[in-house]
C-alpha cells in the first residue's frame, strides 16, 4: 500500500510485517492437522542448539524410503480397483496391512504450490542412496526460484491460479 519510500510511515510498515506474519501463521495452520509432516522446523534441543529447516518434501522421501518401514502416519494408501477395496473391506475383521509407498518401484509425488530445483536434487539424491531401484517423478504446480518462492508466500491471493498462461 506504498509506492514509495516517501510515502512510508510507521503505521504502514507495521500492517505490511502484521501482514507478512499473518500469511506464515496461515501456512503453518494449513498442516496443523498432520501427524508426522506438521513443521518443517526443527528448534534443536538440549546438546544440539543449532534450528535447523528440513523441507516438507524431504521428510515425506524419507518416510517412503525408510528401511524400517512402519506404517506412515500421513500418508495414506488409496484403493484402486475391486480386489484392493474387498482386502480394505476384509482388513477391519482380519489384520491385513495396507501397502507401504516403498513397495511400488515407481512413485509419483505432486507438490501444489511448486517445488525448486534443489528439492528435486535433494530427492534424487535421497533415492539413490536409500531405495536404489526405485523410481520417483516429482511433478509440480510450479518450479520456483528464490524470487517466485517468496512473490508467492507474499502474494495478495496466494490461492488464485496464474491467468497468464
Amino acid at each position: 500500500g506504498c509506492d514509495s519510500s516517501l510515502n512510508l510511515t510507521s503505521q504502514k510498515a507495521t500492517d505490511a510485517v502484521d501482514s507478512i506474519f499473518q500469511s506464515l501463521r496461515d501456512i503453518a495452520r494449513a498442516r496443523i492437522h498432520m501427524k508426522q509432516f506438521n513443521s518443517i522446523h526443527n528448534p534443536g534441543s538440549n546438546t544440539h542448539q543449532a534450528a535447523s529447516y528440513k523441507p516438507l518434501l524431504k521428510q515425506i522421501v524419507e518416510e517412503i524410503c525408510n528401511p524400517d518401514r512402519l506404517d506412515p502416519v500421513d500418508i495414506e494408501h488409496m484403493s484402486s480397483g475391486l480386489t484392493d477395496l474387498l482386502k480394505t473391506g476384509f482388513s477391519m475383521f482380519m489384520k491385513v496391512n495396507r501397502p507401504h509407498p516403498g513397495d511400488h518401484p515407481l512413485l509419483i509425488i505432486f507438490m501444489v504450490g511448486g517445488v525448486s530445483v534443489s528439492e528435486v536434487k535433494m530427492v534424487k539424491d535421497l533415492v539413490a542412496t536409500r531405495k536404489p531401484g526405485t523410481q520417483i517423478i516429482v511433478l509440480s504446480s510450479a518450479l520456483l526460484t528464490p524470487h517466485s518462492a517468496v512473490e508467492l508466500l507474499f502474494a495478495p491471493d496466494r490461492l488464485q491460479p496464474d491467468t497468464d498462461i
